[in-house]
């Protein structure tokens, strides 16, 4: 702290010197002499004075020094936080895992010891996983790759640890995440809790689990690519926007259970094996524009409140939507279903547009209810299959092809005909259902 120009020295020597010199003086009057009363009064009265501005000057300069001892302090912390961050950070540019390991263990206690850190050595800790490295798959059988990958196993552990509101203690809260470009070996975040999370591009391989996990801003997953037998994201509540755009997953993939507040997108997604959104509660628009479901895809009990979009989705599998909830406009234009598609007990409020779709395989609408007639103009329907187990939605039925040539489609094989109305468009008597289903967020 700088002294200001009249330091507590100078206002003694200039305030309270002549204050006591005069005091003294009169003192030495008052004995000598006999000075009246109210000479008398006003003489104590300006001892009394002079006595309380020297007091008040002393405390205040006990003050001051309690309060330099206080920044001196502060100050020693800070540079001792400050440095044992630099050689921390140092560490992890070793060449020698076990001192990368002691690197991150050492910024993992300055983060727990305090919490101005916390996000500045988590975006370290993120910066060191978004550090070029070959997936398992590719990588060699080398010490050096084996020491690798353990110390990138201990930072995501580092990381997940600290990302759980189950352990008070060590829970780091607001905590952003930043992993685009990320390899991620046996990434475990299940029931955490993040502000924001960033995995564009990132490369999972091995466990991968988020599940029960709450997010409560963006959730990025673009470009993202899942290699693991399994991907879980069960239960996990998505509270903003959430992008899968272009993301492949290569095994199975669960969403039971999870809720997406914001906006969900999963355009071009591939989903190489069975995936499962059942009982998924999606309360704003969802896309699923151009995903592949290579595996069989299930949607059964989902709910959506708002705009749904599957136009141009391949379903080369089963598609289960049995019990499945449209609050708002469906749209699946050009959606291609392969193999048995089922909408048993749909439950459609507004318009359901799948105009130009294709149905390779048996169809189920049984007790599935419309607000309105579905619309299934353009439709085809491939009439050389096996077709004794497909209900279609009152008012439409199948037309066969005239010909050769009309019963091609130039991407598909087989023979397809056509979806037309009927003059039967009474509508079903309508489902009582509920307000919103019981997994809404």
């Amino acid at each position: 702290m700088e002294r200001s120009q009249w330091s507590w020295w100078r206002v003694a020597a200039t305030v309270v010197a002549p204050v006591f010199g005069v005091t003294a003086i009169a003192v030495v009057v008052l004995l000598l002499t006999d000075a009246p009363d109210a000479v008398r009064t006003g003489v104590w009265f300006g001892i009394l004075t002079g006595g309380a501005v020297a007091l008040m000057l002393l405390a205040r300069h006990f003050w001051r020094l309690e309060q330099t001892a206080s920044l001196s302090e502060i100050d020693i912390l800070e540079r001792r936080g400050a440095e044992a961050y630099a050689r921390a950070a140092d560490q992890l540019g070793s060449d020698k895992a076990p001192v990368r390991l002691a690197g991150l263990y050492a910024l993992e206690r300055l983060a727990q010891v305090d919490g101005q850190y916390r996000q500045t050595i988590v975006n370290v800790i993120c910066s060191y996983l978004r550090m070029p490295y070959a997936p398992p798959e590719q990588a060699g059988d080398t010490v050096g790759d084996v020491a690798e990958r353990g110390v990138r196993i201990a930072a995501q552990r580092i990381l997940a640890s600290h990302l759980r509101p189950a352990d008070a203690e060590l829970f780091w809260s607001e905590i952003d995440l930043d992993l685009s470009g990320a390899t991620l070996i046996d990434f475990v975040l299940a029931n955490g809790r993040l502000r924001t999370a960033t995995f564009d591009r990132a490369h999972f391989a091995g466990e991968i689990s988020f599940a029960g996990t709450q997010i409560a801003a963006d959730a990025r997953f673009t470009n993202s690519r899942f290699v693991s037998r399994r991907a879980d994201f069960r239960g996990t509540w998505f509270a903003a926007r959430t992008d899968f755009t272009g993301a492949g997953f290569a095994g199975d993939t669960d969403f039971t259970g999870a809720k997406f507040n914001g906006e969900a997108v999963f355009a071009k997604v591939v989903f190489a094996g069975a995936v499962d959104f059942s009982q998924v509660a999606f309360s704003a628009a969802a896309g699923f524009r151009g995903v592949m479901f290579v595996g069989r895809s299930e949607f059964a009990s989902a709910w959506f409140a708002a705009e749904t979009d599957f136009s141009s989705a391949a379903f080369s599998k089963d598609a289960v939507f049995n019990g499945v909830r449209f609050d708002a406009h469906v749209e699946a234009l050009g959606a291609f279903f392969a193999a048995h598609c089922s909408f048993r007990g749909a439950y459609v409020t507004r318009n359901a547009d799948l105009r130009a779709a294709r149905f390779g395989g048996n169809v189920d609408f049984t007790e599935a209810w419309f607000a309105t007639t579905a619309m299934l103009d353009g439709g085809r329907v491939r009439v050389d299959a096996d077709r004794s187990l497909s209900i279609w939605p009152l008012g439409w039925a199948i037309r066969e092809p005239k010909d050769d040539t009309e019963a091609r489609l130039a991407d598909r094989e087989g023979a397809w005909g056509y979806l037309i109305r009927t003059n039967s468009l009474d509508k079903p008597t309508p489902v009582k259902r509920g307000g919103a289903p019981p997994n809404a967020p």
